[in-house]
């Protein structure tokens, strides 16, 4: 069982998540009786990166409250939305094309806004994903977020979550300091793709090894994991998930517009990628599952013009049924008229 931190005026009740960098805990600031999150950092930690994003207003991030210091520690309390993890909330269901499409729509706006501070996310996955009571999506863990390329105040102790391994950027794990925005599109592409189909990207591989799957294999498309998967959802994400950023978006309002047209059945202008790690839709997985659907509607006709005929026609049950009430009838009326009449 973790330690629980002993941080005067507050009262630490559960731990949500934990890394080499930082723990994020679920407490009670005792003097004013409210809730609130506390991202509790270790000795000499940097925190430029968190200071830039308490002046962000992205709907992604709790409000950050307050930074304090205490022994040797530094905690970022934040407001607490009440969330529940997206992986809890799905209970091992998936989400279907229309509701990726939503929540791909409100990530994209939410880091533009950290986009335009200069900062990345860096550690988005499905286990650090939540939604607030509103519905919202919200990444209370802050200990992820850097700066953007270029930057001198990254930490050298910044690391990759390790439940976030899988949806990482490649640059990001060979070099971070040369990662941008296009980075955290990347995670989305890969997040979306877990949450869709209920697979971890390349789960199978050791945390060790996944730089090297991420550039020589690719994972199946959702299309043949799911054979009702929208095409132009799976070349979205396959896009996202292109191994050179060059070949994702430009934008962030791009990703959005680009959800946009799929939720509402829009031609997408961009295929299949080539280096994407999400493998374009096997043809012959589509035809079957073509045929698949064709006679599944084919029976689900024969069925109700069945149903429709014995509506018509009385089965020979019912008729066996009523023939046989209809005698009883008879012979308790005939014996009702013998000793009624002859007793």
């Amino acid at each position: 069982m973790a330690e629980i931190p002993q941080i005067d005026g507050f009262t630490f009740r559960q731990r949500l998540t934990a890394s080499s960098r930082s723990e994020l805990w679920r407490a009670e600031q005792t003097a004013l009786e409210r809730d609130v999150l506390v991202t509790v950092f270790g000795p000499g930690a940097q925190l430029g990166a968190v200071q830039v994003l308490a002046q962000t207003k992205s709907p992604l991030i709790p409000e950050i409250i307050d930074i304090q210091h205490a022994e040797a520690r530094t905690c970022v309390i934040t407001e607490d939305p009440h969330a529940r993890g997206i992986v809890a909330l799905l209970a091992g269901r998936r989400l279907d094309a229309g509701q990726i499409s939503n929540l791909g729509m409100r990530l994209a706006e939410g880091f533009a806004d950290l986009t335009s501070a200069g900062l990345i996310y860096g550690g988005l996955s499905p286990t650090c994903l939540y939604f607030s009571e509103d519905s919202e999506p919200v990444l209370p863990d802050l200990s992820p977020v850097r700066f953007t390329s270029g930057s001198e105040e990254n930490p050298p102790d910044w690391q990759i979550p390790m439940e976030a391994l899988p949806y990482a950027a490649p640059e990001l794990q060979d070099d971070p300091d040369s990662a941008d925005f296009r980075a955290d599109m990347f995670a989305l592409g890969l997040t979306l793709y877990a949450l869709g189909t209920g697979q971890v990207p390349f789960g199978a591989v050791p945390p060790e090894l996944l730089a090297e799957a991420k550039a020589t294999r690719t994972v199946p498309s959702p299309c043949d994991i799911s054979p009702n998967f929208p095409t132009g959802l799976a070349a979205l994400l396959a896009r996202l998930a292109s191994r050179d950023p060059a070949n994702r978006f430009d934008d962030w309002d791009a990703v959005r517009v680009a959800f946009h047209q799929v939720r509402e059945g829009l031609n997408l202008p961009a295929g299949h990628p080539e280096d994407s790690v999400i493998a374009p839709p096997n043809p012959e997985v589509r035809a079957r599952a073509g045929r698949t659907i064709r006679l599944s509607v084919n029976d689900l006709r024969a069925y109700r013009r069945d149903h429709a005929a014995r509506r018509r026609h009385p089965s020979w049950f019912l008729v066996t049924t009523t023939v046989f009430l209809g005698l009883i009838a008879l012979a308790v009326v005939v014996i009702a008229i013998r000793l009624l009449f002859f007793p």
